[in-house]
């Protein structure tokens, strides 16, 4: 099992989706924080959807200051039309949802 960390986001043009995101393999750091074990890359929503499928966790990461903080984790969530999409799971905790991340 991968752990991939999102570091930020692209909504649709009616801001109800998640399109594409900014994201890499995460690892935790000798310290404990969470860091890269590569470069990030944008890629559309479905290859996270087929990391969750496939039971690897997926989490958000937010910058704050010069460090990384993990955020909340993500699931899948299903739309009108079986549409599938992302969220975090603590998806009412302030400053920590998707909507929050930065945007690309």
């Amino acid at each position: 099992m991968s752990v991939h960390l999102i570091e930020a986001v692209r909504f649709n043009d009616a801001g109800d989706r998640v399109e594409m995101v900014r994201w890499g393999r995460g690892h935790r750091k000798g310290d404990g924080s969470p860091g890269w074990e590569a470069v990030t890359a944008e890629h559309d929503v479905s290859l996270v959807v087929d990391a969750l499928h496939f039971g690897d966790e997926v989490a958000t990461a937010f910058k704050v200051g010069n460090d990384m903080v993990l955020g909340p984790r993500v699931h899948i969530v299903i739309h009108q039309h079986g549409i599938e999409d992302i969220d975090t799971i603590d998806h009412d905790v302030p400053g920590r949802t998707l909507a929050d991340l930065p945007r690309f």
